[in-house]
């Protein structure tokens, strides 16, 4: 029996659509619906999601690579400096060159939306809580993470 059947077999699940013992279609729907809270929230503070959590990064470790960011954030280096680049238009951050290195660094405004971003993970946190339970959250959260690093070989 191959995994999608054995996982039509164990579900149980009468209301899915036939797509839905797919890990990919279910991966797929289940990173729009947060997607759209996280984009909801973080917009609020006038950040997508993936700028904020860089640009907190560089709050939490000033002068950061774009590599070390790449490492951390489990993005490529193009998206790292399409990241970069929107902040520093927006003034949150700033580049400096250090012999061959370039290093990342908050501007004061950029700092200044820490607290905004906490908040906004707050609620989407809370908005997954309320959803699906907090205890859920958290499961689902290390195992889906632990899913992506071996898939990844990130292990």
């Amino acid at each position: 029996m191959d995994v999608v059947s054995e996982c039509k077999a164990g579900s149980g699940e009468k209301n899915g659509t036939r797509f839905s013992a797919c890990l990919l279609f279910s991966a797929n729907a289940l990173a729009r619906a947060i997607t759209a809270i996280g984009d909801e929230e973080f917009g609020r503070v006038g950040l997508s999601y993936s700028h904020a959590y860089l640009l907190s990064e560089v709050i939490n470790q000033p002068g950061i690579t774009p590599s070390a960011l790449s490492d951390t954030l489990y993005l490529t280096p193009s998206t790292i400096n399409r990241l970069v680049e929107k902040l520093e238009q927006k003034q949150l951050v700033r580049r400096e060159s250090e012999g061959k290195k370039t290093l990342i660094l908050p501007t004061t405004a950029g700092e200044a939306l820490q607290a905004d971003i906490n908040d906004a993970w707050n609620r989407v946190g809370q908005r997954y809580a309320a959803a699906i339970g907090e205890t859920n959250v958290c499961q689902l959260t290390k195992q889906v993470f632990q899913a992506a690093k071996s898939l990844t070989g990130a292990e």
